[in-house]
């Protein structure tokens, strides 16, 4: 079960529409975000919810363009809902810097930036300008967990929660 909740407003951005997901969290050994300073750097979000893939499989063979982009919006809620968790929420945040999309395709795909424009979007459609990124997209053969992508993002902070 997913816990969702409403992201407070705040002057310079109304995130009271914003709902997130709970931060679904890893069973391996790394911390799924890191803060220092101010700034923040998440490992790589798989489109889990409630603990489980919602969509698995490599993109142009098992998953289509559609559900690769849902997959792409979803890492982009976890990575999200993250921030909003550990780094002192989303009105915290003062710009996202970079992105990097993995996807994990099938020999003939070549629409991996179509992928990675859900999770892009998806950060500018919450954040605002202040969500705007340099991006790099990748594609792979695989990703851990049969996952189709694979999203990390690193975000300058307003404020040093340390």
């Amino acid at each position: 079960m997913t816990n969702e909740r409403s992201i407070a407003n705040n002057n310079s951005h109304d995130f009271s529409a914003v709902v997130l997901p709970t931060p679904e969290p890893t069973v391996f050994n790394y911390d799924p975000i890191t803060v220092h300073g101010k700034y923040a750097y998440l490992a790589g979000q798989i489109p889990k919810e409630a603990g489980e893939l919602a969509v698995r499989g490599i993109v142009g063979v098992e998953v289509d363009l559609a559900q690769a982009q849902r997959a792409a919006m979803i890492c982009a809620d976890q990575s999200l809902a993250w921030l909003d968790h550990c780094a002192g929420g989303l009105a915290n945040i003062d710009s996202i810097l970079r992105a990097k999309c993995f996807v994990a395709h099938g020999d003939g795909f070549a629409e991996i930036s179509q992928v990675a424009d859900a999770a892009s979007g998806r950060l500018i459609e919450v954040l605002g300008p202040r969500g705007r990124h340099s991006r790099s997209v990748l594609g792979v053969k695989s990703l851990p967990r049969n996952a189709p992508v694979l999203l990390e993002v690193t975000a300058a902070l307003k404020q040093d929660i340390g």
